[in-house]
Formats: C-alpha cells, sequence, structure tokens
C-alpha cells in the first residue's frame, strides 16, 4: 500500500543541499532542545520544509543503533509534520540526536511534537513582526 503524500516523506522533503546545510548551520542560526532531540532552524524564502536527521557516532559506534534512532526520528517528524507548516516562506530543519541512551519511539514522537510547535511559534512571531 503506497501512501499519500500528505502522510508520507517525499524527497523534496530531505535536505540535501550542501550549500543550505552549511547555512543552517552557521553562526546566527537558532535552536530549540527538547532532550535528547535538538533542533536547529533557518527561515528560508524557497517554500516548504526540508529536514535533515543527525545521530553522531560518537555516541552510538554500532551503524545498525544509529540507524534504528535515526528512524524513529523520521517517523516521529512525518507523523507530526503537520505541525509545522510555515505561512510563507518556508524553513530548513536539522534534528539532532544529543544523548548516548536509545529512548522508546512513543517518546521520541512526544519531543518531536515539542520541538515542532516551538518553531512554529517561533516562525509565527518572528513573521508578525515583519
Amino acid at each position: 500500500m503506497e501512501s499519500s503524500p500528505a502522510h508520507g516523506l517525499q524527497k523534496s522533503e530531505r535536505l540535501c543541499s550542501r550549500k543550505a546545510m552549511e547555512a543552517l548551520f552557521a553562526t546566527g542560526h537558532q535552536s530549540y532542545s527538547a532532550y535528547p532531540l535538538r533542533a536547529v532552524f533557518l527561515p528560508t524564502e524557497e517554500s516548504g520544509v526540508r529536514f535533515l536527521v543527525s545521530v553522531s557516532k560518537r555516541f552510538f559506534k554500532r551503524a545498525v543503533r544509529r540507524n534504528r534512532i535515526k528512524r524513529q526520528i523520521r517517523e516521529a517528524y512525518r507523523l507530526n509534520k503537520h505541525l509545522l507548516q510555515p505561512a510563507q516562506g518556508g524553513v530548513n530543519v536539522a534534528f539532532l540526536w544529543s544523548s548516548n541512551q536509545e529512548i522508546a519511539t512513543a517518546d521520541v514522537a512526544m519531543k518531536m511534537r515539542i520541538l515542532l510547535k516551538r518553531i512554529h511559534e517561533n516562525l509565527l512571531t518572528s513573521q508578525t513582526s515583519l
């Protein structure tokens, strides 16, 4: 069964551009943390939300464990991406894992909801102040 575009993750939602990644992590970026997740984001001119996921090899030496956490983060984002829809323009977001412990998928989803709501509120306040 194929998922609809509203519930799936499309290639256009992935942040793949090296230039965009460098701009995201350059000085002056904004970030929020909901331990063990940290979200770094940057409003952009292009429409839509693009994201990337990173889990450090420093915390998880085995790729199997890193990949499991990345799958958890992507699934949590996929289920809650409706919480982050900027009114105008777009946003690039990086989700970083900042713990050496694995946690339950439900807890990852809860932390993801917290981060997406915070980012959405920040984008709304920055758009109304312009």
